[in-house]
């Protein structure tokens, strides 16, 4: 009886030593707290894709990680609480309220060699929108990192009305003539540019002609091919003018429906659309839209901007303590295939199948991250429903992109956040109004200037100005 008692506790011993063995090996392999944008609580199954995905990582570059997904009013609340996180999905409002307080890790001297691959991978021109005060604070996804606007329209339409959109430039003058055509073919009841009360890219002046900085700062910018980097009011351009009254009077003559000022969502199936996207887009929109066939028109040129290249990015937590490990990671998504398809697509086999190496079909919709907040779309494999030379437009866009003159440069704003609070309220106040209300832009304006005026408009563009001209002096 003793000798089995003696027996047994050896053993016992001999597989506690085994246990403590394998948790101190489990131990050394970082696992990496990665916060990522997406609806919560996420996928039932998302720990057991995750741990899969984990154990490709770990056997690629010897870590794990796990993923913790936040909603987009949720990162305030995230970030205030402290939580530690080795590395988070970032944006450019984000970049710039969260690195002056030192929520960012600086990695531009890590990056050359903790993740050469990366570093190299990159465009200098991206890395160069991402300095503030010279240094680097995160990684930005290398994807669509220009910006292009393009307007889709539907080809029944081109064809019934010979429209002239293979025109170059197309314009936003040959865009009234050809929806005041299919306007009067179509009659009354027909409203050809289908609006919604928060939908349009159309009227961003700040995105289209014009550089805002990245300060958040409605209709403040420099004109992104002013050599002199003046920071000027966008509202106050002639240009400007002249654009709002032809999207007024759109809304007045029945091209936009009357219905868009209350309307929350636009309609589905809309004659013409826009957005910054890339040609190829036109045939993904179409199925969304349940149209036949879109024709993509480029409307103006493809640019480059400290806004375009911070839409979205990734980036280190500066209580880290895993910094060059999450600049592998970030790395590893970024320049292996595989890998990258599993992040946007899932498990081979449960997810996704390949139809060609760089070709995947969905097998089901409970795998559906947001892909493009993860990393580039240049290692990514196209779907079935898109075009394979999807990436390769998005790519001759961004090579053929002009720079902004103050891409790179990045406003401080923590010495006039309570004047961009109370910018922030009158144009969250009349930014709808600007384009579907009962006032002329000829009096609307003026009235916004002075109030934003009140608020201390002119006292941030002057700090921007004065910020600007230290900068590249």
């Amino acid at each position: 009886m003793k000798k089995t008692i003696v027996l047994v506790a050896v053993l016992l011993y001999l597989g506690s030593l085994a246990f403590g063995a394998g948790r101190t090996q489990q131990s050394t392999v970082p696992t990496l707290v990665w916060y990522d944008l997406g609806a919560v609580p996420g996928p039932a199954d998302q720990a057991e894709n995750v741990r899969i995905m984990s154990d490709y990582a770990e056997q690629k570059i010897g870590v794990r990680f796990e993923i913790r997904n936040v909603w987009w009013d949720g990162w305030d609340t995230l970030i205030n609480s402290a939580e530690p996180f080795d590395i988070a999905w970032s944006e450019s409002g984000m970049y710039a309220r969260y690195v002056p307080v030192g929520v960012y890790a600086d990695i531009t001297d890590l990056l050359p060699s903790a993740a050469p691959a990366l570093w190299n991978f990159i465009p200098q021109s991206l890395w160069d929108g991402m300095r503030m005060g010279g240094r680097i604070y995160a990684v930005p996804a290398y994807k669509d990192s220009s910006g292009t606007l393009f307007l889709f329209w539907d080809k029944k339409y081109v064809d019934k009305y010979n429209l002239n959109t293979g025109k170059r430039p197309y314009t936003l003058e040959d865009f009234d003539k050809d929806l005041r055509t299919v306007k009067a073919g179509e009659g009354p009841a027909f409203y050809p540019l289908m609006r919604a009360r928060t939908s349009s890219y159309l009227w961003r002046d700040d995105e289209w002609t014009y550089d805002g900085l990245s300060a958040g700062v409605a209709w403040m910018a420099v004109r992104m091919n002013d050599p002199a980097r003046r920071v000027i009011s966008t509202l106050e351009q002639p240009e400007t003018l002249a654009k709002y009254k032809i999207l007024r009077a759109w809304y007045k003559d029945g091209i936009i429906n009357p219905d868009a000022p209350q309307l929350t969502e636009v309609p589905r199936g809309r004659t013409v659309a826009d957005d910054w996207a890339w040609p190829s887009k036109a045939e993904t929109l179409a199925v969304m839209e349940g149209i036949e066939a879109y024709v993509p028109v480029e409307l103006g040129n493809s640019f480059l901007n400290t806004s375009s290249i911070r839409g979205s990015l990734i980036a280190v937590g500066a209580n880290s303590r895993y910094k060059n490990e999450a600049l592998k990671f970030i790395e590893l998504i970024n320049t292996d295939h595989k890998f990258r398809d599993m992040l946007a697509y899932g498990i081979e086999g449960k997810h996704f199948r390949y139809v060609s190496p760089n070709v995947v079909e969905r097998l089901t919709d409970t795998y559906m991250p947001y892909e493009w907040t993860q990393g580039t779309f240049f290692t990514l494999s196209t779907t079935v429903d898109q075009p394979p030379t999807t990436w390769d437009e998005v790519r001759a866009q961004n090579e053929r992109a002009v720079p902004s003159v103050v891409n790179g440069f990045s406003m401080d704003v923590s010495g006039v956040r309570n004047e961009i609070a109370n910018i922030k309220t009158v144009s969250e106040r009349y930014s709808s109004e600007l384009v579907y209300g009962d006032v002329e832009p000829e009096v609307l304006i003026p009235r916004i200037m002075a109030e934003l005026r009140a608020v201390g408009f002119d006292k941030v563009v002057a700090e921007a100005q004065r910020q600007i001209d230290e900068y590249y002096k």
